[in-house]
């Protein structure tokens, strides 16, 4: 518990002590804050306007593909909640039609793997703001040494990739 707290007040005293940050959708510079579109005011390193640029890139497809997908999720929903019977008035009388609600769960479905494949934007659009603002602040990126879990013909091998 005690490792836990100590890294959080580590990483909160790091964060309050860069220069660019993120606060509520707002890049803040030296106390002022700009929109997310004036990044270029901002970074003043061209590598670190980059990974910014490349960040709106990722959230905006993300964005664009979460909204299809929720979409497609809600009229699906709607349709297939919305009951299986309708009454009808023909000239005969009135009858009552079930309705076939599985396209409905269909477009959920499909929704949900839409919404499915934005997620990796969003993460790569997170991971490219940090790297944009780890780089204008001028720390270390180059070193991120990892262990790697892989298939080594009749076993698994333990690899550390640095």
């Amino acid at each position: 518990m005690k490792k836990i707290l100590m890294f959080t007040v580590l990483c909160s005293f790091q964060m309050s002590f860069s220069q660019v940050t993120m606060e509520n959708n707002k890049l803040v510079r030296d106390g002022q804050k700009y929109k997310i579109s004036q990044y270029k005011e901002v970074f003043k390193n061209p590598e670190a306007a980059a990974y910014f640029q490349k960040a709106r890139t990722n959230s905006t497809v993300g964005n664009i593909f979460a909204g299809i997908g929720g979409g497609a999720m809600g009229f699906g929903l709607a349709r297939a909640l919305s009951g299986n019977k309708t009454t009808v008035i023909t000239p005969y009388g009135t009858q009552t039609v079930k309705q076939d609600v599985s396209g409905a769960w269909a477009a959920v479905g499909i929704g949900a793997g839409i919404v499915g494949v934005g997620i990796p934007f969003a993460l790569a659009a997170n991971k490219n703001a940090k790297k944009a603002m780890a780089v204008e602040n001028g720390e270390a990126t180059a070193f991120q040494p990892y262990f790697k879990l892989e298939s080594a013909g009749n076993g698994l091998a333990l690899s550390y990739n640095f």
